[in-house]
C-alpha cells in the first residue's frame, strides 16, 4: 500500500469455529451416506454396485441433456441414494427369484417414502429428496408413490427412472438374465411416453447408439465411478421385466 502499511485481515474466531464445525458435519454426512449405499447394495448380491451405476448413468444422461453442474451433482447423489428405502424391505422379497405377489409388490412400493423417512433430517439433500421420492413415477401417471405425470415429475426423477432401468437391464439378477443391447433399445422405445420421459429416452438412445461394442462410455465424474469396460465391469442391459422388477 502507498502509505507503507499492510492491511491485516481479522478472523472472527466464532466464524472460524463455525466453519470448522460445518466441515466436520459435511465429512460425517458423507460417511453416513457412503455407509447407507454400502448397506443397500449388500442386501442383494446380484445388485452389487447398482447404486454407483445408477448414479453414473444419471450423471451421463444429465450432462447430455445440458443440465447445470449443480443439478448434475444432485442427480449423482440421488442416484447413489435412490434405493435406500429398500433397507426396510425384507431380503426374501429383494432376492426372490420369481415374480412378486401383489402383496410383495405393495411392500416394494413403499421404499421411496421410506427413503425420505431415513434421509429426512439431512438438510443438505434438499434437491435430491424429490428425485428419490418420485423416481418410480411413470410418465403417463400410472407410477408410484404419488401418481404424478409428465412435467409434474421432477426432471431429476425422470432421469433416475431411466438410469435405474438401464442398470437393471444391463445386469443379471436372481429373477432374470441380461438383455442384449438391441432388446434394451427396443424396450426403451416401447416405454417412451408411457413409463419414461420421451426426451430422456431420446438422449439415452443417442448415447447408446454412440457406444462401441455395446459399452456406453460414462461421463467424467468428479467422484470415483465404476469404469464400463467389458462385461465384467458393465453387466450388460436387460429390459421388458414387469415394472416391479425394473428397479
Amino acid at each position: 500500500m502507498s502509505n507503507g502499511y499492510c492491511k491485516t485481515e481479522i478472523v472472527n474466531p466464532v466464524d472460524a469455529k463455525r466453519e470448522k464445525l460445518l466441515h466436520a458435519a459435511r465429512r460425517d454426512a458423507r460417511g453416513y451416506v457412503a455407509a447407507l449405499v454400502t448397506a443397500v447394495d449388500a442386501r442383494d448380491p446380484s445388485a452389487t454396485a447398482h447404486s454407483e451405476m445408477v448414479a453414473t448413468y444419471a450423471e451421463t444422461i444429465g450432462r447430455r441433456m445440458g443440465l447445470g453442474e449443480s443439478m448434475i451433482q444432485s442427480l449423482r447423489s440421488a442416484g447413489l441414494l435412490h434405493d435406500v428405502g429398500k433397507l426396510a424391505v425384507p431380503e426374501a422379497i429383494l432376492t426372490k427369484p420369481g415374480p412378486l405377489t401383489a402383496e410383495e409388490f405393495e411392500t416394494i412400493k413403499r421404499h421411496p417414502r421410506t427413503a425420505l423417512d431415513i434421509l429426512g433430517h439431512l438438510r443438505f439433500l434438499t434437491a435430491e429428496k424429490p428425485m428419490i421420492l418420485h423416481h418410480h413415477e411413470w410418465y403417463d401417471g400410472s407410477g408410484y408413490p404419488a401418481g404424478l405425470a409428465a412435467d409434474r415429475i421432477p426432471i431429476g426423477a425422470r432421469i433416475l427412472a431411466v438410469a435405474d432401468a438401464l442398470d437393471t437391464m444391463f445386469s443379471r439378477r436372481t429373477y432374470k438374465e441380461t438383455f442384449t443391447l438391441d432388446r434394451v433399445r427396443a424396450e426403451l422405445r416401447a416405454g417412451a411416453a408411457r413409463q419414461f420421459d420421451p426426451a430422456v429416452i431420446d438422449t439415452t438412445l443417442h448415447w447408446l447408439d454412440e457406444a462401441q461394442d455395446g459399452v456406453p462410455a460414462p461421463a467424467q465424474s468428479q467422484k470415483p465411478s465404476i469404469r464400463f469396460r467389458g462385461r465384467q465391469a458393465m453387466r450388460r442391459l436387460p429390459v421388458g421385466q414387469p415394472p416391479d422388477r425394473l428397479a
